[in-house]
């Protein structure tokens, strides 16, 4: 909770300090600079909430979320893979099991649908 109201309070704080630093590095203003601003002021507030976050929370749930990142990091390394060679097996398992998973959904919505 903490760590979410970090980074709301931080992030206009970032912008205008980025802003105002890329001003003074001479980068004119235009689409350039206000995406620069954007992805700066969002990777400092994102990092501070998450620090605070850590801070705050109890070392039971630092774990789980330790643990948790590295599933999510897994998860983007093989999908990372599979953008690189799409024909791969890993790749055509996983395309299997996300079929039969939406599969499974929505034929749950649709029994749902006929029961009401």
């Amino acid at each position: 909770m903490w760590g979410l109201v970090a980074g709301i309070v931080s992030y206009p704080v970032f912008a205008w300090y980025s802003k105002h630093y890329l001003g003074e590095q001479g980068l004119e203003r235009g689409f350039t600079r206000m995406v620069l601003v954007f992805l700066v002021a969002t990777i400092l507030s994102s990092a501070l909430g998450y620090g605070v976050s850590w801070m705050t929370s109890a070392p039971q749930s630092r774990n789980s979320q330790a643990q948790l990142q590295k599933k999510g990091t897994a998860v983007l390394a093989d999908e990372l893979k599979c953008a690189r060679d799409p024909a791969s097996a890993v790749c055509q398992s996983t395309a299997e099991q996300a079929n039969a998973l939406e599969q499974k959904l929505l034929s749950g919505l649709a029994g749902n649908r006929r029961n009401h």
